[in-house]
């Protein structure tokens, strides 16, 4: 049976749906307004090594002030050695005249979780006026990078040391020997020393003992010049550690703010709990996964049917689920990068498995929580063993 509304009832309705649309196309407005969609805009391109994280929609800024955004990414029409991604945006009218010729465009992250900005530095108004709309694209710092030539200017200048350091010992050397040589003319009355005695001849041997002193002292200034670069390299590698160091102190710092810590995994914080109570189901890799993969076999699915029948059997409240995985820190076949990957890969399908087969459930309503954990070749801090081969351990942790 239904119900006719009053007159004031239907009139207030229709003020609350007429309000909810004018605050709906106000916000659509703003939006639409802060995307620039309603201004007048160009476009302009730019060309990356590399494009990652750069998609349709991502703001683009000029002099840190938003200016539009990233229309899109196009693949290069080959692979050679300078081919670019081309990376189309559309930007506000009013910017056009404020890029110039050797205007550049840059990817940068911002914020904590790492989202990607396009900041253009519009150039000197000297070059002139951007005629093609084409920008120059600047490839992003990359610490990897830096290191690795730092380490390459390590090794040259060592090497450059120890080849000064050895023309310098072979120039001190022949000084020696022909002091040497001299004083056995000198004290010597043969032919030779009668040459020598000729002043014609002392004063060749003088002009050559001059620049041989010259050889000796350009030698020496260059052995001083290398030691101090190498010194000075020191320092920037001491500078770079000090930096790494400070690095990880801020995302330790990190990982403990309330909003990001759920995202930052502290092994040590997941595997050794002192208030509760601790079941291992401990499983070798080779018996439960393809080797070298994380792909379950037969086998492997049989077993975490029976570790998740038997975690089904508790149902204690506030209880967890830990899934790790170790790599035999004694194998050097693999690097230790993709020993870390592999080891979490096969954390996250065993946990997977749990998931799908109700291990989480604690009742109708109420789940509790599966986390996945990928150790690579560091030891477990809770029970340390440098002698385990690789294997999968599913913990599950009780409150006492």
């Amino acid at each position: 049976m239904s119900q006719s509304l009053s007159r004031l009832q239907a009139v207030a309705l229709g003020l609350v749906v007429v309000a909810a649309l004018a605050f709906g196309s106000y916000g659509i407005a703003r939006i639409a307004d802060k995307q620039g969609l309603w201004a007048d805009t160009v476009e302009v391109t730019a060309g990356f090594p590399e494009a990652h994280d750069i998609t349709p929609g991502t703001p683009v800024r000029i002099r840190g002030v938003d200016a539009g955004q990233v229309i899109a990414v196009e693949y290069p029409d080959h692979d050679g050695p300078n081919a670019e991604v081309t990376v189309r945006m559309r930007v506000q009218a009013k910017f056009a005249n404020r890029m110039y010729s050797d205007a550049s465009a840059q990817v940068h992250g911002t914020g904590m979780l790492g989202s990607k900005v396009i900041s253009i530095q519009p150039g000197d108004p000297k070059k002139g006026a951007l005629a093609d709309g084409r920008l120059r694209g600047v490839k992003p710092f990359a610490i990897e990078e830096a290191i690795a030539e730092v380490r390459d200017l390590a090794k040259e200048a060592k090497s450059t040391a120890a080849e000064v350091k050895l023309l310098a010992s072979e120039t001190r050397q022949t000084v020696v020997a022909a002091k040497s040589l001299i004083k056995g003319v000198e004290e010597s009355n043969g032919t030779l020393a009668k040459l020598i005695r000729d002043d014609d001849l002392y004063e060749d041997a003088r002009g050559t003992f001059g620049d041989l002193r010259k050889l000796v002292t350009r030698a020496d200034k260059a052995v001083g010049t290398v030691e101090t670069e190498v010194t000075n390299l020191r320092e920037l590698v001491a500078d770079g550690r000090d930096t790494l160091k400070s690095v990880k102190q801020g995302s330790d710092a990190l990982g403990k703010m309330p909003l990001v810590r759920n995202y930052v995994e502290d092994s040590v914080a997941l595997l050794v709990r002192p208030t509760m109570n601790r079941e291992k189901m401990f499983y070798e890799s080779r018996d439960i996964f393809e080797p070298g993969t994380a792909t379950l076999t037969t086998e492997g699915k049989r077993h975490m049917d029976g570790v998740a029948n038997a975690i089904k059997a508790n149902k204690a409240t506030g209880s967890e689920i830990v899934v790790v995985g170790f790599h035999d820190p004694k194998d050097k076949t693999i690097p230790s990068a993709v020993a870390q990957e592999l080891t979490k890969k096969q954390a996250e399908v065993v946990a997977a498995y749990l998931t799908t087969a109700g291990a989480h459930k604690l009742g109708t309503f109420t789940r509790r929580k599966i986390t996945p954990l990928g150790m690579g070749t560091s030891l477990s801090p809770a029970e340390p063993d440098p002698n385990a081969v690789s294997n999968v351990q599913v913990l599950l942790f009780t409150p006492r």
